[in-house]
């Protein structure tokens, strides 16, 4: 009977997600990955495969963190359109903090990966599919309470606010000014009110 593996995969995966983030898929090493989860490569290639592997998962788990966090607002208190704004508001605060200056890792991943490795870019199509259903809902929860006109088309406004939230990611990464960040933020959500 094989021993169960003696570290905590999720863990692994986090480790790993850091040095991806950081450095981009093609140049991360094993030896880097090797470095970052303290793992041996006979170890990472038994746990995960190769590296693509441990990137997919790498992915898989960032962007099932943040579907989550979607679908979470939809059960905390107070109104969507509040909610949605307030989602907005939190990029521009972490780039005027510094937080967030890598960017979003699946977005990072589709500019590199999408179109030189079709199953890496087959996982982050399905991951946006995913998101935008996501964000479909919370917008529908806005119509229903009249913040936004209910005779929109719930999946397209979906669709901008999604590449909106992607290009403010975008932009995180040439450290853009606050202001111009914020205008974004204010553009959208005038956006999503226009009746």
């Amino acid at each position: 009977m094989p021993r169960p593996p003696e570290y905590d995969r999720t863990a692994v995966v986090e480790q790993a997600m850091g040095v991806f983030w950081e450095q981009g898929y093609g140049k991360t090493s094993i030896g880097d990955l090797v470095g970052a989860t303290g793992l041996q490569p006979g170890s990472l290639y038994a746990a995960f495969g190769n590296k693509k592997g441990l990137f997919l998962e790498v992915i898989e788990q960032y962007n099932q963190g943040f579907i989550a966090k979607i679908r979470g607002l939809r059960e905390q208190p107070g109104s969507p359109i509040d909610k949605i704004a307030h989602l907005l508001q939190e990029i521009v605060e972490e780039q005027a903090s510094g937080r967030d200056q890598r960017g979003c890792l699946t977005v990072n991943a589709m500019l590199e990966m999408s179109q030189h490795d079709s199953e890496i870019g087959d996982h982050l199509c399905g991951y946006s599919r995913y998101l935008s259903k996501a964000f479909e809902s919370l917008i529908s929860d806005a119509q229903a309470q009249g913040q936004i006109a209910a005779d929109r088309d719930a999946g397209a406004l979906a669709e901008f606010l999604m590449n909106n939230i992607w290009g403010l990611r975008v932009m995180c990464k040439s450290r853009p000014s606050t202001e111009s960040m914020q205008a974004v933020v204010d553009g959208v959500m005038a956006a999503l009110r226009n009746r």
